[in-house]
Order: structure tokens, then sequence, then C-alpha cells
């Protein structure tokens, strides 16, 4: 009570231009200004008119002001420092500036992180259709083969690298019509050297580096590009992971030639297609081209129509599909479904051309490349195919005779000498025929 009393004679002393000025000034300091600490000196701008007094005490039923106040300005404290420099500057408009640096109030309040956009893995450098790189993605998914994918236990690894699309007819759109991009989807084969699902393969053997590093540490570094592989049956893709050396700090591609032929045969045997720095080409054309003896024109040819017979066929299933939908709605088949008035859209979706990137994202084959790929095999092979000349398991044999040529064949010195290559039976392995007698005739020109 005697608070209250001596509270009432101090506000009943108070002269009304005090009060004036010190109603405006007591929102001011309460909300914009902040707390200072006791012991600390601030210079106040001295007005002729006010007296300085001691300022009242606020009573116990306004104390939620205060703290409502408070809780709206909340700032740091800066620390009581002696000198100059704990003492309030004054502007010459007779504002104080606040006594903490901005730099200070935005580390004070945390800032929500803003979520960056990420590219997903290069995907959109992959050339293929926006379905294909979904149910790719989905497909890795499943097996914990994409990055950042939680692992996957397959008993006794008893999985395939080869990954076929779902059978597009099966698919149960339930009111929808078929969509064409499940006709679409190509098989892709996984090509991940370095994964889990080809410790078998790798077993305690150390990947080499492109860079030919002394102690190379070779780690997945992502997903590389995709390319398109032509095959006698249609095509498909080939999924290789982006590689990193942790001793060299470089980055290739899984599918990149170079590194390919530094791998044993037994990762090259299970390779299905011939890398190149142009395209890839599968190993059934190349073991058509010498199995038929074509001209690679020709058999650029017989692919690029086998490719097109099965956009074709593909067409025509989608087509079929709706068809089937079309006659189940109309009750040809007894009951009539009411799908047409359930969905949205009842006109189905256009296939799109063969060669649609969006769509089919068909590629063509030419004569010129297939030769590449021709000639490049041969390199490969040609240590092979000269011990399979020198006879391996046998001898070669000389005949010094000459003999007479059939009259197709025309040369200069109208005969020819004949090598015998024969196995450990003394049989006839394969014949050698040679315009000169010497065994430099054997060398290639």
């Amino acid at each position: 009570m005697e608070e209250d009393v001596e509270m009432e004679r101090e506000m009943l002393s108070i002269h009304n231009s005090d009060l004036q000025v010190q109603s405006y000034a007591m929102p001011v300091a309460a909300a914009a200004l902040p707390r200072v600490p006791p012991g600390a000196k601030t210079a106040v701008p001295a007005s002729p008119g006010v007296k300085r007094k001691r300022p009242v005490p606020l009573p116990p039923q306004l104390a939620f002001l205060v703290t409502e106040t408070e809780g709206r300005t909340k700032v740091e404290e800066p620390h009581s420092t002696s000198g100059p420099d704990s003492c309030t500057a004054q502007t010459s408009d007779g504002r104080v500036p606040p006594l903490t640096d901005s730099t200070q109030d935005q580390k004070s309040v945390p800032i929500a992180p803003v979520p960056m956009p990420v590219p997903d893995h290069d995907m959109s450098k992959w050339i293929c259709s926006q379905h294909q790189k979904l149910w790719m993605r989905t497909e890795l998914q499943q097996l914990g083969l994409w990055p950042g994918s939680r692992p996957v236990h397959n008993p006794g690894n008893a999985i395939s690298l080869w990954r076929l699309p779902p059978q597009p007819e099966l698919l149960d759109m339930v009111a929808e019509l078929p969509s064409p991009n499940f006709f679409q989807l190509h098989p892709f084969f996984i090509w991940k050297p370095e994964s889990h699902i080809m410790v078998r393969l790798r077993n305690n053997d150390i990947l080499p580096c492109l860079h030919s590093c002394p102690r190379p540490q070779v780690v997945s570094a992502g997903v590389g590009r995709p390319p398109v592989i032509v095959s006698v049956r249609g095509q498909y893709l080939i999924f290789s992971s982006r590689l990193c050396c942790k001793a060299c700090r470089r980055n290739w591609s899984a599918d990149n030639p170079p590194w390919v032929e530094k791998l044993p045969v037994r990762f090259t045997n299970l390779l299905p297609a011939f890398l190149t720095h142009k395209k890839a080409a599968c190993k059934s054309v190349m073991d058509e081209l010498r199995r038929s003896g074509k001209s690679p024109t020709d058999m650029a040819n017989q692919v690029n129509e086998l490719m097109h017979l099965k956009y074709e066929r593909a067409h025509l299933a989608y087509l079929h599909a709706v068809q089937n939908v079309r006659e189940a709605e109309a009750g040809a088949y007894g009951q009539r479904t009411i799908g047409q008035y359930v969905r949205m859209e009842d006109r189905p979706r256009a296939f799109g051309p063969y060669e649609d990137q969006e769509g089919w994202g068909g590629v063509s084959v030419s004569g010129f490349y297939l030769t590449d790929c021709l000639l490049d095999e041969f390199k490969r092979q040609q240590p092979s195919l000269t011990k399979l000349l020198q006879g391996t398991l046998g001898q070669v044999f000389r005949w010094d005779h000459t003999r007479k040529m059939a009259r197709k064949v025309t040369l200069a010195s109208g005969a020819m000498s004949s090598f015998a290559v024969m196995n450990e039976n003394w049989l006839i392995v394969s014949w050698v025929m040679v315009q000169a007698e010497t065994e430099r005739s054997l060398h290639p020109m």
C-alpha cells in the first residue's frame, strides 16, 4: 500500500509538459532501444524544458507489457566495456542509433536453409525419353544401385544385369486408356564393375585407373550417360557408372573404350557390345556380319529394317490394346464397362514417329560405322588369328611346288604357292595361298 501511495504522489507532482514528453519517449525506449546493462554510460540528449528525474517503477499489474515488448525486440546484449567505445554515439538529428552491430543481429537470428535445386544425377543429359529415364531409375533403386538408395540384400547375389521392361499389354490402367509410354520402353544392361553386384567377378583384383596411377583407388562418382546399342533384335541401352580415382582425383565413365581395354578378359566377355568413341554395336551384329559374309552396307540395311520392324510391331500392339478397351466398353465381350464415363480424356494418344526422342527414340546404323567396328574387332583378335594360322597345336609345312590357279584368279606370275596348317593328328586345318615361296609372304602386307 505504501508503494502505491508513493507512486501516486510522484505522478501527481509531474508537470503536464513533462508528462507528454515522458509518454512519448517511453514506448521508443521500450520497443526500439535494447536493454542497457547496469554500469554502462549512455549519452542522453538534453532538452531545455525537461528536468532529469528518477524513472518511476512500473507497477506489477503492467508487467506483462514489458514481457511482450521484449519478446518482439529481443537482441543480443552488448558486453560492457570501459572507454569511449562503450558510450552511445548521437546523430545530427538527435536520434540514438542501435547499440549492437547489424551483423551480430543477423548471426543471432537463425536462418532457415533454402533447398537449392540439384540436378538429378545428370539425367537431363541422357539421350532417351523421360519415361525411359524414370523406369531405369526405378529399376536401379529397387536393386540398391542408384546413388543414395537403400542397400538391398539379394540372397546369393542371384540377379541379372539385364533389365527388361514390363509387358505393356498386362498393365491395368483402371479407367484410363493404354499409354504409349509403356510400349516405347527399351531394355538396358547394367555395367558397374565397381559395384557390390560384381564382387564375385572382381574377386580381390583392383580396378585399374584410366591414367595409370601406381596405386589406384577407383570408386563410384555418380551415374554416366547410357549409350544406345544397335543389335539384330532391336536396340537397348547400357547403364554405366561414372568412376573416380582417389589417387589422381580424375573422373571418367565406365564405358570409356580405353579403360575397358585395361580390364581383364572376364569383364569384357560379360559386356554385350563393342564400344567405340562414336557409338556402340552389339556383338550379335558382328557375329552375323562374319557368319553371313555380307558387306557392311548390306548388313546395315538389314539391321535398320529389323529395327523398324520392331517399331511397327510395338505400334501395332498399342493399337490393339486401345481396341481391346473400346470393344469392352461397347459390350463386345458380354457386359459393358463404364470406363468411358469415368476418364477425363477419351482420345488415345499418338504413338509418335520412329525418330522421336520423347517417344520411341529409334536410331540408325550406317555401313561405314560397321566397317570401323569390324576393323576394330579384327585388331583385337589379330593375335588369336595369327596363332591360328601358325598352327598352335601343330606345325606349318611349306610346299615347294606351285599350283595352277583357276581362270577367275588372274595373277602376274600365273601360279601360287600353298602353305598347309596341320594339327597334331596330321590333319589339314587350313590352307594359305601366297604368290611367293618364301615365308616372308605370310607376313601382313
